[in-house]
């Protein structure tokens, strides 16, 4: 599975930033991203803010798509929080347990530049 969308579906499962704007939502997953790609890509600086663009692009056609029918990204959550609720948790931790390794590894990235 792509790495991007797995990002996404992380933060999207997020119920612990629920009052979240999109664009605080897609920051989140594109910085988280670019910190998941570590040491294995080069950015050059001056190209940086146009692939930033349009991984914003494609996350913000990623977050339309999967949240078609609701009025907002809370909403989504409390919907999906409410579908979980009557589902085993499971679910639900191991996505909150990879969100939080996720932000961890782009803590460290951060820290090492």
């Amino acid at each position: 599975m792509d790495n991007l969308y797995t990002i996404f579906e992380q933060h999207l499962l997020n119920a612990l930033v629920e009052e979240e704007s999109t664009d605080e939502f897609l920051k989140r997953v594109v910085n988280d991203y670019l910190a998941s790609l570590g040491d294995s890509v080069v950015i050059l600086r001056e190209h940086r803010s146009g692939i930033e663009e349009d991984l914003r692009e494609e996350v913000l056609e990623m977050l339309r798509k999967r949240t078609y029918g609701h009025y907002s990204l809370k909403e989504f959550r409390k919907a999906a929080r409410d579908k979980t609720d009557s589902a085993p948790t499971k679910t639900a931790s191991k996505a909150l347990a990879a969100a939080n390794m996720i932000r961890a590894r782009a803590r460290k990235s951060r820290r090492a530049n």
